[in-house]
C-alpha cells in the first residue's frame, strides 16, 4: 500500500526489510521522541524493530490497524498509523510521530491529511478520532489544522514518565471531510 502525499514525500506500509532504517531513525531521535512515546525504549536493536514489524504486518493482514512509514525521498523520517479499527461503528484511531529533524515543516499535517482521506474513501470508515496529551502541543497543532473537532477532554488518563496528564480527543467526520 502506497500514498502519495507531496513530490518525494510517500507513505507506504513497513515491511521487515525497513527494519534497520526503522531501528536507525528511533535509536537517533530516541532522547526526544521518548518524552511522549512510552514504547520506545522497548525498541532497543533491530531485532526488535524487527518483531514490531512483523506485529504491524500481522495486524494489517487481519485488518486490525496499518503501521505506514513515512519517507521524504525512499528515507524514512516518522511514522502514522490507523489503529483500533473497529468494523462496528466504522471507526478508528490515528497515531504518529515524525524524526525531529523534519518536524515543522508541515510534513506530519499533510501525511494526516492523505491518510485521513485515504480512510474515508479507501477504508470506508465513518469516523476517525486523535487522542494525544494536553501538554503536546506540536501533536495537537496537527489535528486543529486540519479542522478537527475537539471532542472531549478525560482527565488526568495518560500518564509519561510518572506524570499524570489530560487527554484531548479530536474527531473527524466523513460527511465532515
Amino acid at each position: 500500500m502506497h500514498i502519495k502525499v507531496r513530490e518525494n514525500l510517500y507513505l507506504r506500509l513497513l515491511m521487515l526489510e525497513d527494519a534497520q532504517q526503522f531501528f536507525e531513525v528511533i535509536d537517533k531521535n530516541r532522547a526526544v521522541l521518548r518524552e511522549w512515546l512510552l514504547w520506545i525504549d522497548s525498541i532497543n536493536t533491530v531485532e526488535h524493530a524487527e518483531t514490531t514489524i512483523r506485529e504491524a504486518i500481522e495486524n494489517a493482514e487481519r485488518s486490525l490497524s496499518y503501521r505506514f512509514g513515512i519517507y521524504l525521498n525512499d528515507k524514512i523520517i516518522g511514522v502514522v498509523e490507523v489503529k483500533n479499527i473497529n468494523r462496528f461503528s466504522d471507526s478508528a484511531q490515528f497515531g504518529y510521530w515524525l524524526a525531529p529533524d523534519w518536524q515543522g515543516q508541515g510534513i506530519m499535517t499533510d501525511c494526516v491529511r492523505a491518510l485521513t482521506t485515504y480512510c474515508f474513501n479507501e477504508l470506508k470508515l465513518n469516523s476517525v478520532h486523535i487522542s494525544i496529551a494536553h501538554a503536546n502541543t506540536k501533536s495537537r497543532a496537527v489535528p486543529e489544522r486540519l479542522n478537527f473537532v475537539q471532542e472531549g477532554i478525560l482527565q488526568e488518563c495518560m500518564k509519561y514518565h510518572g506524570v499524570y496528564y489530560d487527554e484531548v480527543i479530536y474527531g473527524m467526520l466523513k460527511r465532515n471531510w
